[in-house]
């Protein structure tokens, strides 16, 4: 069972009311004490899927107090004793959670995903190596080669960002996601580019000619993939695997498009475009789509209505968008 120990630091005449606020919710151990005559701190041992609706009670309760209130939450590795999973028939009479959302806080897959598309040297450096490889690997037509590449490739933060921007309305995050997902692609666009005018490349090498088109299992696999990539952040699993298959469905015909570029090859780089194309809209819809099944939403009610108008616009953006590019892929058949 994942836990997590909530601390509240507040001004001390405030403890009553946010202890008061989560008296009601289902908690593990709750204890406190007062730090000085100012200030008071607030602990709360939880259950991590539990976490995120507490927090919204004490930032809702305690919304006067300013800049003294800080809500922290930290994952507990273990605790002694150890904490009991409460049953349905534990549960409070008054308490909201009678269902489990089995995932963690909102403010801790914002965090998780705000550090993975972190724009940072190691992040682009690794995406050129692994642009690189990727290269490497489909002018030889070396699956396993390629491979290797998809595991070095720091692509999937930014593209689950965002469609985690979108489901929070956070615009700001939206562009923060955008600009790093730019980035990233711009700078292994380049140097596929630099690989195609360097190096001799077979462009009818099996590997390559596979990324110049599109075909109905490939919208299937971007749509696993970005569906994967927001389920293993969102319930706290681990997302290095995962990474590994949002970008087997974008490096690839990425580099494919840089390399096809450089040697002239504009109507094999367009169908690789295309497919980079629906591969980042699939992803991008099935992470949205994943994050509503989760129960992801904007903190306040004001983020809310402005959140559910943006989701839904993109969401049928990206259908029309994949509906035009399937009827493309039937009539081409």
């Amino acid at each position: 069972m994942a836990v997590r120990l909530i601390e509240v630091f507040m001004p001390a005449d405030r403890l009553e009311l946010a202890r008061s606020s989560v008296s009601s919710l289902d908690t593990l151990s709750i204890w406190w004490e007062k730090l000085s005559d100012e200030q008071a701190q607030l602990h709360i041992l939880v259950e991590a899927e539990r976490s995120e609706e507490i927090t919204d009670r004490l930032r809702l309760a305690l919304a006067d107090s300013g800049e003294e209130l800080r809500i922290v939450s930290l994952p507990v590795e273990a605790s002694i004793p150890a904490p009991e999973e409460t049953t349905k028939k534990d549960r409070k009479p008054g308490s909201i959670l009678h269902r489990k959302t089995h995932r963690v806080s909102r403010e801790e897959l914002y965090a998780d995903v705000q550090e993975m598309m972190r724009t940072s040297w190691p992040n682009i450096v690794m995406t050129i190596l692994s642009a690189v490889v990727c290269a490497v690997g489909l002018a030889r037509s070396n699956v396993a080669v390629i491979i290797g590449a998809m595991v070095i490739a720091p692509l999937l933060g930014p593209n689950v960002g965002l469609a985690l921007g979108v489901t929070l309305g956070d615009f700001g995050f939206i562009l923060r996601a955008f600009r790093e997902n730019l980035l990233r692609i711009g700078a292994a666009f380049a140097f596929a580019v630099a690989v195609g005018f360097f190096f001799s490349i077979d462009s009818q090498a099996p590997e390559i000619v596979s990324r110049t088109f599109i075909s109905s299992t490939d919208i299937v696999i971007a749509l696993a993939a970005g569906a994967a990539g927001a389920l293993a952040l969102s319930t706290g699993a681990p997302a290095s695997l995962i990474g590994v298959m949002v970008a087997a469905a974008l490096m690839p015909p990425l580099v494919v498009t840089g390399m096809l570029s450089a040697l002239g090859n504009y109507s094999g780089a367009l169908g690789a475009l295309q497919l980079l194309a629906v591969n980042l809209i699939s992803i991008n819809l099935a992470g949205i789509l994943t994050f509503l099944a989760m129960g992801i939403r904007p903190g306040s009610d004001d983020d809310v209505s402005k959140a559910r108008i943006l989701t839904t616009l993109t969401v049928m953006v990206w259908i029309i968008l994949l509906a035009a590019l399937t009827v493309l892929i039937v009539s081409n058949a």
